[in-house]
């Protein structure tokens, strides 16, 4: 899934880019709705940011595209909620829920970080699966030589994809902030450290018996999928 919120320092915000993108719609159109907002609500223009808390709700900024400049907006969950419900097309109905749970997941990944930095047994278990990660790499360097020994001209990218599909297995969201690895719990740190372990075991095994690497690839996410499907706890049994 593409990216629909951002981050600045511990806010979690989305912007007009990324709104326009989603629905399909030309930029200037969600902007003439900021406008629109803008004219309802017009302390959000006069203060951009609520007079007792400081929350910031939305504040417009200067950007360029291939040489032209244009104003786009970043907002917070709150203005975001206000705007949006400006758009009663099918498609805006069935993404309020993706991005609010966008907002949801940002927001519990910020908190779990910071409090991962506090937590020695976290950092112990963070370590542990460095050095689980550096020999899954070393094995996918192997892999990247055998694949070119095959063949294949741009083996390379393997270390990309390999990673990419243990993420989409566990269905971990990759973002620029924060790192997904220091948002990970203790749970989900295990979880990852033995699907890395699955691939390097997996990699060597499967090379060790002759077969072609883009068969290799594509067992080996096989591989992962059947052990995500095994370990991958739905919400609701959690819960119970």
């Amino acid at each position: 899934m593409k990216q629909l919120v951002i981050t600045d320092g511990k806010l979690v915000l989305t912007d007009s880019q990324i709104i326009a993108r989603v629905l399909g719609i030309k930029h200037k159109k969600v902007m003439l709705a900021i406008e629109r907002l803008f004219h309802n609500y017009p302390d959000l223009r006069v203060l951009q940011k609520h007079p007792q808390s400081g929350t910031e709700y939305i504040r417009l900024e200067q950007r360029n595209y291939h040489g032209k400049d244009f104003e786009a907006a970043v907002m917070n969950r709150e203005c975001f909620t206000l705007l949006f419900m400006r758009f009663e097309t099918p498609k805006a109905r069935e993404m309020q829920r993706e991005f609010n749970h966008a907002f949801y997941e940002m927001e519990r990944r910020l908190l779990q970080t910071e409090a991962n930095g506090k937590d020695q047994a976290w950092i112990a278990s963070r370590s542990a699966g460095k050095i689980g990660r550096k020999e899954e790499t070393d094995t996918i360097k192997e892999f990247v030589d055998y694949a070119t020994a095959q063949g294949s001209k741009s083996a390379q990218f393997y270390y990309k994809h390999i990673t990419m599909a243990t993420y989409r297995a566990l269905e971990l969201l990759v973002q620029r902030k924060p790192k997904l690895r220091d948002a990970l719990s203790h749970y989900e740190l295990a979880e990852l450290l033995l699907a890395e372990r699955l691939v390097t075991v997996k990699l060597a095994e499967y090379m060790a018996k002759g077969r072609n690497y883009k068969d290799i690839y594509e067992t080996v996410g096989d591989d992962l999928m059947a052990y995500a499907s095994v370990i991958k706890i739905p919400v609701m049994q959690k819960l119970a």
